[in-house]
């Protein structure tokens, strides 16, 4: 049997008299609680009986599932909250130079708040927590660094109260051991190191964007598509039969003039509507939970369409089954880039419409969907007022480019040509912040 010798003083301050523990955190005897540097502070959840605006408002709310990059918030897509809920709730605002923490879910993602807009305030939910140093000696940046070290990652795994949802109370994240901290100059060296990684990495990124947003030109070439034919409103009068209208629709200048042109072309097999290659079967389910088979919004990219898999659970009222090898396509329209080619059997969010493909290759129809020529053909189709989404009857009449079977494939290679050099060049910039991060940490324990 080993012996492992445990300090008393490390016993009262990790507060923990589990082997497992002290076993894992052997060497960090002379290490300092994380509450020595930093208060801590929750965040709240909205009242019962209140909910966000429907309208835009300077009051932000920061939920754990709006930080999908940590290196970046779009502050556009955060949920409104009312100036009255807001008043309510501003002991919970976040601001910028304060660490959020995630202590639910996903626990123990870290992110400097920064580049809050002007005039801007923003509650943080109940499932992070916030962080700010006591004294100037301290900086930010340094920490938020300190606490994406393995070691630190380590203890918070190790402290995660283990329920249906995990989480980690903020007594825990407060006696975290932390080595002490080094003088400001040492921080600062600490954060460009780590700052000139981030920025090749945000580089990498620009690059790897330019490729995917290259797709839109590469498929309107291959396939002799003609933006202004789809974009451009022309304002001399249109005259149709009532027979002649598609798909129900009586406003002649917005959609028919845009489309009538198409017709010919549609008839010689160059092109097709949609609802000509696919088939819709959609079957609603009750009382779910979410897992690794479910697909919301929030789970596709919408740069590339692949899968996101998040480890958030959460109860879900209800969802339609999809399987292997359909198209998720969403009816919302800041989602209608997520379209997403199913590989495996599940359920996903009642606000995609589900097809399957025939007589047409579905990786082809997948790309052609997510084409800024497809979206242009939707500004017209959206109803509703809060939340325009797409109708069955409307996107019945999608304009699909039709072309032979080889130059469809032709196009899914080229395309998947592209998104593997994209996927390459995110990795070289991962890569370079990993081997950086390995580098501070070094820097940190020494």
């Amino acid at each position: 049997m080993k012996i492992i010798n445990v300090h008393i003083s490390d016993v009262l301050c990790s507060q923990r008299m589990d082997v497992t523990y002290h076993k894992n955190n052997r060497g960090i005897s002379n290490f300092v609680p994380l509450s020595k540097y930093v208060d801590i502070k929750g965040g709240k959840r909205i009242p019962k009986g209140m909910s966000f605006s429907s309208e835009r408002t300077n009051y932000l709310y920061l939920r754990l599932s709006d930080i999908a990059d940590i290196d970046n918030i779009i502050f556009d897509d955060l949920k409104c909250i009312s100036e009255e809920l807001y008043n309510k709730l501003k002991r919970y605002e976040i601001k910028n130079d304060q660490i959020v923490f995630s202590i639910a879910g996903t626990i123990g993602r870290v992110f400097l708040m920064k580049n809050i807009p002007k005039g801007k305030h923003i509650i943080l939910t109940e499932n992070c927590a916030m962080l700010f140093p006591k004294n100037g000696e301290v900086l930010p940046e340094y920490v938020s660094i300190l606490l994406n070290c393995s070691f630190v990652q380590k203890q918070v795994e190790q402290n995660r109260i283990q329920t249906t949802i995990p989480k980690i109370g903020l007594d825990r994240i407060g006696k975290i051991q932390i080595p002490v901290i080094p003088s400001l100059s040492v921080q600062q060296r600490i954060i460009g190191i780590y700052q000139d990684a981030i920025n090749i990495k945000i580089e990498k990124r620009k690059e790897a964007k330019w490729l995917l947003k290259s797709i839109d030109s590469f498929l309107s070439k291959e396939l002799q598509i003609d933006q202004k034919t789809i974009i451009e409103e022309r304002p001399q009068p249109l005259i149709l039969n009532v027979s002649s209208i598609i798909g129900g629709r009586l406003d002649p200048i917005q959609f028919h003039s845009e489309r009538m042109e198409m017709i010919d072309k549609i008839k010689r097999r160059k092109w097709c509507y949609l609802k000509n290659v696919v088939s819709s079967e959609k079957t609603i389910i009750n009382s779910i939970s979410r897992d690794d088979t479910y697909i919301g919004l929030e789970n596709v990219d919408g740069e590339t369409g692949a899968y996101i898999p998040l480890k958030e659970k959460e109860s879900i009222s209800s969802a339609a089954l999809f399987k292997k090898g359909d198209i998720l396509f969403p009816k919302l329209r800041p989602y209608l880039n997520k379209v997403y080619r199913a590989e495996f059997d599940g359920c996903c969010s009642t606000e995609f419409h589900i097809f399957q493909a025939y007589d047409i290759n579905p990786d082809f129809l997948t790309i052609v969907l997510r084409s800024n020529f497809v979206l242009a053909q939707t500004k017209h189709l959206m109803t509703g007022n809060t939340l325009p989404r797409l109708q069955t009857t409307d996107i019945d009449y999608l304009i699909i480019p039709y072309p032979d079977i080889t130059i469809q494939e032709d196009i899914v290679n080229s395309v998947s040509t592209i998104k593997n050099n994209a996927k390459k060049l995110k990795k070289e910039g991962d890569v370079l912040l990993d081997e950086a991060k390995q580098k501070i940490e070094q820097l940190i324990l020494d």
